[in-house]
């Protein structure tokens, strides 16, 4: 069953780790990269179709005005993703897949 729109499941809170991660270690964050965390990291999304998925929880992160999309810059085919002041608010929530993060890509 799906959840209601305007929450935030467990690949929304993967994907909003993934994008603090990325600000903290000066890394931009864009949906094929994002995509590449989640399936290598947090073994989400493993088939190259699903990718597409992930656009749909990066919309919806930014509709919850948790992150922002900033349009492709002239020759660059990729919109880049960024917290917001509030999605860096919520980061109590995501905390546990930002530890994840530090514990496997820090290392």
């Amino acid at each position: 069953m799906p959840k209601p729109v305007g929450t935030c499941g467990a690949t929304k809170k993967k994907i909003m780790a993934i994008i603090c991660y990325n600000h903290e270690n000066s890394r931009e964050s864009y949906g094929y990269n994002i995509w590449q965390t989640l399936r290598d990291q947090f073994h989400t999304y493993i088939d190259d179709n699903e990718v597409r998925n992930v656009y749909t929880h990066l919309n919806g992160l930014c509709d919850l005005n948790l992150i922002t999309r900033a349009d492709p810059q002239s020759g660059d085919l990729r919109c880049l993703y960024n917290m917001t002041d509030e999605g860096f608010a919520q980061r109590g929530r995501y905390d546990q897949y930002l530890q994840i993060l530090h514990q496997e890509l820090d290392s």
